[in-house]
């Protein structure tokens, strides 16, 4: 074997190391190609490194070995890139990398903006169907415009290396997501598999199969929370033939692929991207994929002889409603699954609808009808009783009062036991306005409503101005009743009460307008968390509202979001709650959170700092200074080149330092989300009581995090080993 591919196959074996076994086939099948002898070897190191202990020195050697490998290649990738696109990039770091190559964030120098740059590895670079490959998935990303597809800006080749530019994500995937947080609530997973609907319905409209729909080729984007589909590497145009993927060769990631696409037929369409959505969804809302197995071989056979396990049994708070659409995708012929993405899109829709209320589709319209069935009764009441009429006049107006309480009564009457009992139906009945945002009883409430995760001020902001619309009526009514009856009450009790509740609620409001204010959010956000609706909307999906909004409360008080030393606090007080057999995550949790809770506080330090001394508004300045200098002459000399070399120089170094504040930032944003879910993970871990396996799994998932919060501190230069490591 030549040193040349050599390097090939250590720099495929170690990729392949982080994948599950079910993906390596896969990965080999793309790069390795028609190489035998490469994709021998890899597979014969491959074995050897499974059959090693997991504890086991030689394993441990090879960790290390895989480590340097890693960081060498991709060193000698970035230099290259830096190399070729150094005039029109500043490449950062890299952010992702896969079995085609890799992807770097970048700076672009012209129009100041970060961008991802995909590069094709090298060693496949030299292969003429890698380099159609990849030029294909460029050609397939340019040709779809949607905000749910992930934009590409250009493609190249600059001295041997091949790339295209794509927008930045800010943010993570969801099999990052699904990797902290094990499951996703409903309503969630209902927003994120309808985004993805969407943007499929537009690849699909342009005759493009994706192929490799996976968590991780679906990237959320932090501001604004809105699910992007990457990665059409292995997509193709169905309905035409393709070249590049052999006959009986099944392409795609195991655990999310048809069974069609598993058999490797030429005849995939777009059902077989239903499937794998579906699949997704699966994964969302069950915290596991359909189907589980060691190798591909026995994934292929659960999903040709057998469907997934119904999604009611494994988790009973999905709705009917949804989880009927996502087994519909899950259909093992093709005819039985949705046949499009629009109509897969259009039945998440309906199951949003039914599953925000668990109806049938005959009393559809029956939530929200008790509220205005008793405003009508209290309103036509009032006037009937607080004006001058004769008893027959009152006797009508009275009657008028009880006609649509009346009627409320009487449909629920008509339907009850038909498809939904009468006392549940009455609490459906009796559920707020979707525009309601104020007290309500929370037993009447929806079950996605925002009301429980709101923090107290806004809470106690609802209930004074709820008290205050109820009370001070209620006075005035009361009053005019005891008047109309003749008899005399001393204002001075009514003025009491009337000036304690307008006083009560005038300082809740104001309280609360000075937390919300220490909280940093806009007028329209603090609009919002005091007085909006509690119905959800992408309204409280903006980055600083999901900080204010908390989970359930469980045996310790939940911490503030945003606040390091609140989690630190939070998580000590749960430590000792731990169950036996914990110890050494509380003892490696105090003192991962003490030392997480320092460096962040120095993230913050620096980044004040940085955004001191070098802004965005302090680049314009210099770009504004260099720009009055002009165009420089061909020998300019004396005081004007050294203001201009001084200039370009303070520009450079505002550009670097600005570099720096993103990396700092991106750090300090990560540990911040590592103590989050390290919080909510011992919350399981003290609440468990579901067996000793899903107690294993809380434990387990505790010190993959403890070993994910070390790794990020030793990264950002903090001195000390990781006390966990992950296999």
């Amino acid at each position: 074997m030549t040193p040349e591919k050599w390097v090939q196959v250590k720099t495929i074996f170690v990729d392949a190391l982080d994948l599950p076994l079910a993906e390596r086939g896969n990965l080999l099948d793309r790069v390795c190609g028609a190489d035998l002898e490469v994709r021998r070897e890899v597979e014969s190191l491959l074995s050897a490194n499974d059959a090693l202990g997991t504890g086991s020195p030689e394993r441990a050697a090879i960790d290390s070995a895989a480590s340097a490998i890693t960081l060498e290649h991709h060193d000698t990738v970035r230099r290259v890139l830096a190399e070729a696109l150094g005039g029109q990039y500043d490449i950062l770091r890299m952010i992702g990398r896969g079995g085609m190559g890799a992807v770097y964030l970048a700076r672009e120098k012209v129009l100041e903006r970060l961008v991802a740059i995909k590069v094709l590895r090298p060693e496949l670079a030299a292969s003429a169907e890698s380099r159609e490959r990849f030029r294909r998935e460029a050609r397939i990303a340019a040709n779809l415009s949607h905000p749910g597809i992930l934009q590409l800006h250009t493609f190249g080749e600059v001295g041997g290396v091949w790339f295209f530019v794509m927008r930045y994500v800010q943010g993570e995937s969801l099999a990052e997501q699904l990797e902290r947080r094990q499951k996703l609530p409903w309503v969630e997973a209902h927003r994120i598999l309808t985004e993805v609907a969407d943007a499929l319905a537009c690849a699909h409209s342009h005759h493009v199969v994706h192929r490799d729909i996976k968590p991780a080729n679906i990237l959320i984007e932090e501001e604004t929370g809105r699910a992007v589909l990457a990665d059409f590497g292995i997509s193709k145009m169905f309905g035409a033939g393709d070249s590049l993927t052999e006959s009986g060769v099944a392409i795609g990631t195991p655990h999310y692929m048809s069974p069609e696409q598993t058999m490797g037929g030429p005849d995939v369409d777009e059902r077989s991207d239903i499937y794998s959505l579906g699949a997704v969804g699966y994964t969302m809302v069950c915290g596991r994929e359909p189907f589980s197995g060691d190798t591909p071989v026995e994934l292929i056979y659960s999903r040709l002889t057998r469907d997934p396990a119904p999604i009611e049994s494994i988790n009973p708070d999905v709705p009917e409603a949804l989880a009927s659409v996502i087994m519909k995708c899950l259909a093992r012929e093709r005819a039985e699954r949705w046949q499009g993405a629009a109509s897969l899109k259009d039945a998440l829709s309906q199951a949003g609808e039914k599953a925000e209320d668990g109806l049938p589709e005959g009393i559809r319209d029956l939530p929200s009808f008790g509220p205005y069935a008793f405003i009508w009764a209290i309103a036509w009441a009032a006037f009937a009783l607080l004006t001058v009429r004769s008893a027959a006049e009152r006797a009508l107006l009275l009657l008028v009062a009880l006609l649509v309480p009346v009627g409320l009564v009487l449909h629920l009457w008509m339907v009850e036991g038909q498809t939904i009992r009468f006392g549940q139906m009455l609490r459906v009945a009796a559920r707020p306005p979707d525009w309601w945002g104020m007290y309500w009883p929370r037993s009447l409430r929806r079950r996605s409503d925002i009301w429980p995760r709101l923090p107290l001020p806004a809470r106690l902001v609802r209930i004074a101005l709820s008290a205050f619309f109820l009370i001070v009526p209620g006075a005035i009514v009361v009053r005019r009743w005891f008047e109309f009856g003749g008899k005399e009450l001393a204002d001075s009790g009514f003025f009491f009460v009337e000036t304690a509740v307008v006083l009560g609620t005038a300082i809740t409001i104001g309280a609360s307008l000075a937390w919300i204010r220490r909280r940093g959010l806009s007028r329209a956000e603090t609009l919002r968390l005091m007085f909006g609706a509690t119905t959800p909307s992408t309204g409280w999906n903006t980055p600083a509202l999901s900080r204010v909004l908390s989970p359930a409360a469980g045996p310790v008080r939940i911490p503030e979001a945003g606040d390091a030393a609140d989690h630190r606090r939070a998580i000590r007080e749960l430590l000792p709650m731990l169950p036996e057999g914990l110890d050494d995550i509380r003892t490696v949790a105090a003192e991962l959170v003490d030392r997480a809770v320092q460096a962040i506080e120095r993230d913050r330090t620096e980044l004040s700092s940085i955004e001191r001394e070098a802004s965005p508004a302090e680049a314009d300045r210099l770009r504004g200074r260099l720009a009055i200098l002009g165009d420089a002459a061909a020998h300019e000399t004396g005081e004007r080149a050294e203001m201009r070399v001084l200039l370009q120089n303070q520009l450079e170094l505002v550009r670097r330092m600005r570099d720096r504040h993103e990396l700092s930032s991106s750090q300090r944003k990560r540990r911040l989300e590592l103590l989050r879910e390290l919080w909510v993970v011992l919350c399981a871990s003290c609440a468990e009581s579901a067996g000793e396996h899903e107690s294993r799994k809380v434990s387990d998932k505790a010190r993959a995090l403890c070993a994910q919060l070390s790794e990020s501190l030793e990264q950002g230069g903090s001195v000390g080993n990781a006390p966990f490591q992950k296999n």
